[in-house]
């Protein structure tokens, strides 16, 4: 029961309608997830230094970006539907 108010929160914050037809199989994914996650919290890190990229050697070719061609901001702002304080304005998408 605990599981089920717990996914009913999550989809409810996440802006996801779940049915509750689809709920139990829901429930068997999240417990294979965590039964996952409890699995790799078993590995021993102790004493492993952390990579910032999986793999020891590091790529260097990879080329240096130049920079070519600036626009100007009254350029880029003048192509804009609407404009505030210097920045383009969008309108919102999130509910708050």
């Amino acid at each position: 029961m605990k599981d089920i108010e717990f996914l009913k929160q999550l989809a409810y914050d996440a802006r996801l309608s779940i049915s509750d037809e689809d709920m139990p199989s829901l429930i068997d994914a999240y417990k294979d997830f965590m039964d996952q996650i409890q699995i790799l919290e078993d590995i021993e890190t102790e004493g492993v230094e952390p990579l910032v990229f999986p793999f020891e050697s590091q790529n260097y070719y990879l080329r240096l970006d130049d920079v070519e061609d600036i626009m100007e901001v009254d350029d880029v702002l003048k192509n804009a539907k609407e404009v505030q304080e210097q920045q383009v304005k969008v309108p919102k998408v999130v509910n708050s």
